[in-house]
């Protein structure tokens, strides 16, 4: 069987089923599993579940262990990548950036305990669910067979404080700092160049209510909190507000944004606040991704029956970042960051409905669009 990462071979059912019997044997193994407070379970050496204990099984809302026996975990937990090849879980491309199956490779490979941290996008019942956690593979012989204990630990929350306090503790501060500057030189200038230190300032309290504002959203979207208001939005103009006000920014400072030629004004109903923090989200990271005097520009379009809005910047985004743009946490410009492309999934997908998703080429450039 084909595959483009790990092993794709599997153990006959019978085979699993012997495992589990084999491993039933051991005296407390499951008093021992079963008071473990986090997701345990022990793998054959194709990556099948042959033994787990009760955390998982109440993660999954399955009664019995021989609903996932034979399974691999990404299978069991319902990866959105664990489908994509005839192999299963291991064998897509996305899987090489996978922390919980590169650990199990290399706990097999070394013979000895391997943990990471890794980032899971699961479907649960039907809309996509993101996941941080840390995943520890451990090698463990029986009866002459190799196992692998498998054990995972929640981190999302973890994650989710550090991100905000980095946002909190680097990111507006910059921008208050920026403000604070801006005051205390406001009195020494021509009064003919107020009017634009005056538009500099609102667009830095903006900024920084952008800021707060996102990460409220944020958390109410994941808790399942946010009300979505629905308005009738003209699309140039609504781009055309996007592009003003981000033309302040520190990270724009020698670049351009313009708005396609071929942009229509076309009519939708969305929920604007939402629809510009994603949008935001977009221009913000095209413009960290370009060079000074690049270009970013902005666009709405007809396509079908849908609006389309994208935003473009000339740089490409090379393979091994690309499978992981939209995973939480996962960020280029350093740990405790990650955030961005995140929101424009969850805030664009599961409550405006749309479709958030990017194209790349090194002779196009890069593009993020939401479909709505």
């Amino acid at each position: 069987m084909e595959t483009k990462f790990a092993p794709a071979e599997r153990s006959a059912f019978f085979e699993v089923l012997q495992s589990q019997l084999s491993l039933e044997k051991i005296t407390y193994l499951n008093d021992i599993f079963c008071s473990l407070s986090f997701i345990f379970c022990i793998l054959n050496e194709n990556r099948q579940i042959v033994y787990s204990n009760d955390v998982l099984l109440k993660t999954l809302e399955v009664e019995d262990v021989e609903q996932i026996l034979g399974k691999r975990f990404g299978e069991a937990i319902n990866c959105r990548f664990s489908f994509e090849e005839q192999g299963g879980c291991g064998t897509s491309e996305h899987c090489r950036y996978c922390g919980a199956v590169n650990s199990m490779l290399q706990c097999q490979r070394t013979g000895f305990k391997t943990t990471s941290e890794c980032r899971i996008r699961r479907i649960v019942k039907g809309a996509e669910s993101f996941l941080d956690v840390e995943v520890t593979a451990t090698p463990f012989i029986h009866e002459n067979s190799k196992y692998i204990i498998f054990s995972l630990i929640d981190i999302t929350d973890r994650k989710r404080r550090a991100i905000i306090e980095k946002i909190f503790f680097h990111d507006i501060l910059n921008v208050t700092s920026g403000l604070q500057g801006f005051f205390e030189i406001f009195d020494s200038i021509n009064k003919e160049d107020q009017r634009d230190f005056i538009q500099m300032g609102a667009s830095l309290c903006q900024q920084i209510i952008d800021e707060i504002g996102t990460q409220r959203l944020l958390a109410q979207a994941e808790n399942h909190e946010l009300i979505v208001n629905s308005k009738p939005i003209e699309s140039l103009a609504f781009i055309q507000h996007i592009a003003a006000d981000l033309a302040f920014l520190e990270v724009a400072k020698g670049k351009h944004i313009v708005i396609s030629n071929n942009s229509e004004a076309l009519s939708l109903e969305s929920d604007p606040i939402l629809l510009r923090r994603v949008l935001n989200n977009m221009v913000k990271n095209a413009l960290e991704a370009s060079a000074d005097g690049e270009t970013v520009s902005l666009t709405s379009v007809k396509d079908g029956k849908k609006v389309r809005f994208e935003v473009h910047n000339p740089k490409f985004i090379p393979r091994e970042i690309e499978m992981q743009v939209f995973m939480r946490s996962f960020s280029t410009k350093g740990t405790q960051r990650g955030i961005g492309t995140y929101s424009m999934k969850i805030l664009g997908e599961q409550h405006l409905g749309g479709v958030v998703d990017f194209t790349t080429s090194e002779k196009e450039g890069t593009t993020f669009f939401i479909e709505l």
